[in-house]
């Protein structure tokens, strides 16, 4: 696969996370004497040694690194972006959406209102307490913020390496997600939309869209008429049967969904539905991902007429029932 991806002057870059999903795959891409990076790891110092590592490996001068482009705000693609600027000069882009969350997620006061969406999710509050010293970890390792000279916007063509691809917009696991797909070799460079050995997380986290499912399973709907032959994901393995993997992740929440109906009994918390549909032992980190993931699809059936709610204003915990 790696010569693959030579002929089209891409190279895989993967980078170390500190968690159990422990690593994030960017990608260099070469033209001419110049190049990109699409994704850039959190901010942290084994990300920069793998960039270093990949600059000598390659024989890449910093200043010769024009452009990063990012697929999406989340931290792992994200967070090291404002220090590969600083160490090579060069330009980053992203999507507008996406540009509106990187600057205003990770900050002291939407940290605060995450112990509000977790304390109205219901959970304990000793656990609200490690889930937002959780989220506070995350502070520095986004930071220092790019400048961004450019927005990634729908149908606009970038030169990737020696590949003419179109930005296309795929909101669902994150506002603003951008695969970028070349029609000739029907390459999709796919972020976290695509992936293939896991789900990408689909969270509701009480800010940007209320139904992020909706958005994700409408995302998928979208590539699905693509002939793709080679995705590049974000993480695990790059692969050949999109099609075949559409359909997984389609089947898969559409047994979700009617699992969470299942799972409610009477009037329950997010929290309580969240036990029901995690049942192995969660880190703190993973907690977070879990409620956010059961919270998108409660929202959906929330905007599906399925299930009801209520306490939704006011600190009490919000209820659940089947309608």
């Amino acid at each position: 696969m790696e010569s693959v991806l030579k002929k089209y002057g891409l190279y895989q870059v993967t980078v170390p996370l500190p968690f159990r999903l422990n690593h994030v795959h960017c990608y260099l891409a070469r033209e001419g004497e110049g190049w990109q990076i699409i994704d850039a790891g959190l901010n942290e110092s084994k990300t920069k040694e793998a960039w270093a590592k990949a600059f000598i490996d390659y024989q890449i001068k910093s200043a010769n690194v024009k452009n990063i482009v990012l697929t999406h705000y989340h931290p792992d693609h994200f967070g090291f972006a404002g220090s590969l600027q600083e160490w090579t000069g060069a330009t980053v882009q992203m999507s507008q959406s996406g540009q509106v969350h990187a600057f205003s997620v990770w900050t002291e006061d939407n940290l605060a209102k995450n112990r509000r969406l977790y304390r109205k999710a219901g959970f304990p509050e000793s656990m609200i307490d490690a889930l937002s010293a959780d989220d506070h970890s995350f502070y520095n390792r986004v930071r220092p913020f790019p400048s961004i000279n450019g927005e990634i916007a729908e149908g606009q063509w970038y030169r990737i390496g020696e590949l003419d691809f179109q930005a296309i917009h795929t909101p669902g696991h994150a506002d603003g997600h951008m695969c970028f797909y070349n029609h000739e070799e029907k390459v999709l460079i796919a972020g976290d939309h695509l992936l293939k050995k896991i789900t990408p997380n689909v969270s509701c986290h009480g800010y940007g869209d209320e139904n992020p499912l909706a958005a994700y399973l409408q995302s998928l709907k979208k590539i699905q008429g693509l002939q793709i032959k080679l995705v590049l994901p974000g993480h695990g393995p790059i692969f050949t049967d999109a099609a075949e993997r559409i359909n997984e992740l389609l089947q898969h929440h559409e047994e979700r969904l009617a699992f969470v109906l299942e799972s409610i009994k009477g009037e329950m918390t997010a929290w309580e539905v969240s036990n029901a549909l995690f049942t192995r032992v969660l880190s703190v980190h993973e907690q977070r991902f879990a409620i956010g993931e059961t919270l998108s699809h409660l929202n959906y059936l929330v905007a599906e007429g399925k299930i009801a709610r209520s306490n939704v204003d006011g600190e009490d915990p919000v209820l659940y029932r089947v309608l």
